[in-house]
């Protein structure tokens, strides 16, 4: 084992020792100020104190005016000796200590706070309070022990005289001894966290979105079942991330909480719940008295079915995951993305109608629920590009992150009310969902809170007395439930306004009060979105399969019928397939491929067979042709017949036909040519799309047809002359007088 301290522990006691200028304080603290340059944060790998601190609690989660700051946590020995008298102190950036080289300034500025998340933990940003300490006795390697330090307002006010709006600095230190190390003024455990502070809280408040995601890849086989069931269970469970984020939103209590939902993904549980059947052709069942969840029962279990697929663990968990995802998400707001969440800049070039398929497709869940949407459109990462957008032609918001705006063309800040046409703009913070600064968690729920607050501060300080800018920010969908009910209390400070996504979005014209001098109209093309986003794309190919599935669904349902649903569920597979989630899977083109192709045999069970010729014996007539279907259901298709100049060709559509059955088909022709005619034949859904059943002849006008019509012609004209010789000769006898 490598002996303690370090050089560079030592060298950082020789500094302490000589910032002990006052009485309360002891040794510096462990990151750089916010205001210099500070050095790259490490990997986490190469932070290895032997006493690592978390902050699982700070109450207020601001410095308070009245009553004390408390702050939990645990502490966790994790070196391979045991330590003692170990002793964990407060550490702030103010107090009579702090000298431009221990403790950090005032932090008043989106880059400030940018550059102290990613300072090292190592260099000093503040100076231990001695007077406030929690003594441990002792921690065997691999072991924990929690701690409790309570900081009363009167120490606070010698700390913070006079009160300044900005970002502090706050942190816990761990000191103590081992067999190696013995008991110095250097850290052997740290944590860090921000500390915001507001001057005045009558002034105006920061309009603030805080979005929970419910987002996921869904795959299916090609016998149309979800695949990795293993992996669902885990996602639906409370630490999964479609569990995990509704266990945190139920925390909330009374604040407004907005769901970020894929549509597709309550469909998804639902086949999960139901036993994950495969895909079958069969008529849909209504049932007498449908409940209006689906199939749960009132206390919010499904009916009782003596199916052992329904038992398994993952269709427990998805029959759980949907009572209370009914529950939780009746009480937020639902931004709907489109069906499937597709890859909507992969599919801009390649499939440039997926949005529009996407957006259409009804979430039948979602609808048995009769939850209420607000359409939105954007990535996970937030970017889009601009044939993207483009692409989102029924005026959803545009979610789209805050590193799209360069400050060549953005200045410091985004805009507030930006339109692209007439799609509402929404700026999210990327900056805020990457959380506080290390040694410990970044996106621990406490540090993400006290990230939100101090990029609250900083749009305070920005908006000098006016309104301040929105603040959008979407959670990371791994959020520890344990701290979910400190992170949403924590949020409540009076120039806060938690509020749902749809109360920050401002339509074209304005808002309600008819201002709209705030809004403006942004050029997709002056947004960034970097070559290494493209390269994120999901591959065209995909996108082609996706394209060609849904054509190849759509032809299938129409012929099935409405009673019928295999085709909808076709298109939703093609839709998932294309999702921002497949991104990285290699597989995903295969299985839609895999899945076009058992359609298209589907398609080509039904044929058609015409003769081998036709003679006509003048120029209309008619023939008959047969037509097949070998499927196991009823459909409804229609021919298409097809010509060359001179030919007309009739057909009676649609054509209804039996499961397993063939019927013969009259078709009508008329030529205005002699001659021979080529005519094509095609089987079509009812819209006209070709479903593959195809055959082609040849067609003849006789000439024997003309010389009967001439012969007949002659006959005639002869009948009626001699029938007029006959009447005049009798009239002339009749004027001849008797002799």
């Amino acid at each position: 084992m490598v002996a303690r301290p370090s050089l560079l522990r030592a060298l950082a006691g020789v500094v302490t020792g000589l910032a002990l200028t006052a009485p309360l304080v002891t040794s510096l603290a462990a990151a750089a100020p916010a205001a210099a340059p500070a050095a790259a944060k490490p990997d986490e790998d190469r932070y290895d104190a032997p006493l690592e601190i978390t902050i699982d609690s700070l109450t207020p989660g601001v410095l308070p005016r009245t009553g004390p700051l408390v702050v939990t946590g645990t502490v966790t020995n994790t070196d391979l000796e045991t330590w003692s008298t170990i002793r964990l102190y407060p550490l702030f950036d103010a107090g009579s200590g702090c000298t431009s080289t221990t403790c950090g300034e005032l932090m008043t500025t989106a880059a400030d706070l940018a550059l102290a998340a990613e300072s090292d933990p190592e260099a000093p940003v503040g100076v231990r309070e001695t007077s406030v300490r929690y003594d441990i006795a002792s921690l065997e390697p691999g072991q924990s022990t929690s701690y409790r330090l309570t900081v009363p307002q009167r120490v606070l006010r010698q700390l913070f005289p006079e009160r300044a709006t900005g970002v502090h600095w706050f942190g816990v230190h761990a000191l103590g001894a081992s067999a190696t190390t013995p008991d110095d003024t250097n850290a052997d455990g740290r944590a860090r966290t921000f500390l915001p502070s507001v001057r005045r809280t009558d002034g105006p408040q920061v309009p603030t979105a805080v979005v929970l995601p419910l987002r996921k890849q869904i795959s299916h086989a090609g016998d149309g079942t979800i695949t990795d069931a293993d992996g669902w269970e885990d996602a639906l469970g409370v630490e999964g991330p479609l569990g995990g984020p509704l266990a945190f939103g139920a925390a909330s209590g009374a604040a407004p909480v907005t769901w970020l939902l894929d549509p597709a993904v309550p469909d998804a549980v639902r086949r999960l719940a139901q036993g994950n059947p495969a895909r079958e052709v069969v008529p849909v069942t209504v049932p007498e008295d449908p409940s209006p969840s689906g199939s749960a029962s009132p206390d919010g279990e499904e009916e009782a079915e003596e199916d052992p697929a329904l038992e398994t663990p993952v269709a427990r968990a998805a029959r759980s995951w949907l009572v209370q995802a009914q529950r939780e998400l009746g009480t937020g707001t639902v931004a709907a993305l489109p069906y499937g969440d597709p890859d909507l800049t992969a599919a801009a070039d390649t499939l440039p109608s997926l949005y529009r398929s996407a957006r259409e497709q009804v979430a039948t869940e979602l609808e048995a629920w009769q939850l209420e949407t607000v359409p939105v459109a954007g990535a996970p990462d937030g970017f889009l590009d601009a044939e993207a957008i483009e692409s989102v032609d029924d005026g959803a918001a545009l979610l789209l992150g805050d590193r799209m705006f360069p400050r060549e063309m953005f200045s410091d800040r985004p805009p507030v009310a930006g339109l692209v046409g007439d799609r509402p703009v929404l700026v999210v913070s990327h900056a805020a969902a990457e959380g506080g600064p290390g040694p410990d968690e970044a996106r621990a729920p406490v540090a993400l809170r006290q990230r939100i607050l101090a990029e609250g501060v900083v749009r305070l300080l920005r908006a000098r007395g006016q309104s301040p800018d929105p603040l959008v920010v979407v959670l990371p969908t791994d959020m520890p439930v344990a701290g979910a009910a400190a992170f949403w209390s924590g949020l409540d400070v009076p120039w806060l306004d938690l509020s749902s996504l749809d109360e920050l979005v401002v339509p074209p014209g304005g808002g309600a009060d008819g201002k709209s001098e705030a809004q403006r109209e942004l050029d997709p093309m002056e947004l960034s979105y970097p070559e290494a986003q493209a390269d994120k794309d999901l591959p065209g190919s995909v996108l082609v399969e996706a394209g060609q599935l849904i054509r190849a669904a759509r032809s299938y349902a129409a012929i099935l019928g409405e009673e019928y649903t295999v085709g909808t569920d076709l298109v939703r597979e093609a839709l998932t397939g294309s999702s921002y989630s497949q991104r990285g899977d290699d597989l995903v083109a295969t299985r839609l491929h895999t899945t076009r192709e058992w359609v298209e045999d589907q398609l080509e069970a039904i044929t058609i067979e015409a003769p081998d010729g036709v003679t006509l014996s003048g120029t209309s007539g008619g023939f008959n042709i047969s037509v097949r279907n070998d499927l196991d259901v009823p459909v409804t298709v229609a021919i298409s017949a097809s010509a060359d100049s001179g030919a007309r060709i009739e057909v009676a559509n649609p054509i209804r036909l039996a499961a397993q059955s063939r019927t013969s088909v009259p078709i009508d022709a008329t030529m205005s040519r002699t001659g021979v005619h080529n005519v094509t034949l095609r089987i079509t859904d009812t819209d006209g799309t070709a479903l593959g059943g195809i055959d082609t002849l040849p067609m003849r006008t006789g000439q024997a047809g003309v010389v009967i019509w001439a012969i007949m012609g002659t006959g005639a004209g002869i009948l009626f002359v001699a029938i007029a010789i006959r009447l005049v000769r009798r009239y002339r006898r009749r004027g001849e007088a008797p002799a």
